[in-house]
């Protein structure tokens, strides 16, 4: 094989990248790809994402309202604030306060309903043609406890599976990291294009989506090669 260990630990190398690996996280013996706040971050992103798609959020391309934008906002400080409690303890310069595997995890899926949340929204409103501009993409209170039972139940995986959720969840988080930057790269190179508001199938960015796809793996190249 192409890349030494076990398939966890492959996916570790796709991903090294991007993960310094600092505060690792072991199911059952199994050392997943990302740490800790990380693999919140991706599979909270990637649940989120494939629950608005099943409550029928696909096209929204409006805002959520402000009290639920203001609570997504609000994930992203949280797990702000925690990263730097954290970043405070490994320099040696003290801390707010103790820092915990669970509070990692806990603003890692945080911050993970915000990136999906946002990034669904930003691919409709700027590639579809059709999108739909009066549907918030999570337009109440509702959507909001769905997504957020669907990250309480992963985060109970998380805390009290073994092996046999390991590889599912290193599947999960590692395919987030990459979609969340395909994604990025995809929106970028659609624009740049003229496919701006010009998508009605999915199968018309399949050009961009090649030029995404190269980018994407030059990007996690370059930034293993990095480290």
């Amino acid at each position: 094989m192409l890349l030494p260990g076990t398939f966890a630990e492959r996916l570790g190398w796709v991903v090294h990248g991007v993960c310094a690996k600092e505060h690792t996280l072991v199911l059952g013996g199994v050392v997943l790809p990302l740490c800790q706040r990380n693999t919140g971050i991706y599979a909270g992103f990637l649940a989120t994402l494939i629950t608005l798609i099943l409550l029928g959020r696909g096209k929204a391309a409006k805002l959520p309202p402000a009290p639920i934008l203001a609570l997504l906002l609000l994930n992203v400080v949280w797990m702000g604030v925690d990263g730097f409690n954290s970043l405070l303890l490994d320099i040696g310069a003290g801390n707010l306060y103790t820092p915990q595997p669970v509070l990692r995890i806990l603003s890692g899926l945080a911050m993970g309903m915000t990136v999906g949340t946002l990034l669904l929204f930003a691919f409709n409103l700027t590639l579809r043609a059709n999108p739909q501009r009066s549907q918030p993409v999570m337009g109440g209170w509702r959507d909001v406890a769905v997504v957020a039972l669907v990250e309480l139940a992963l985060f109970g995986l998380i805390r009290l599976a073994g092996p046999v959720i390991a590889y599912p969840l290193a599947i999960l988080s590692t395919l987030g990291i990459l979609l969340v930057m395909f994604s990025v790269n995809l929106m970028v190179v659609a624009m740049i294009s003229r496919y701006e508001g010009m998508v009605t199938r999915v199968v018309q960015l399949a050009r961009p989506a090649m030029v995404a796809l190269v980018l994407t793996g030059v990007e996690f190249g370059l930034l293993g090669w990095g480290r």
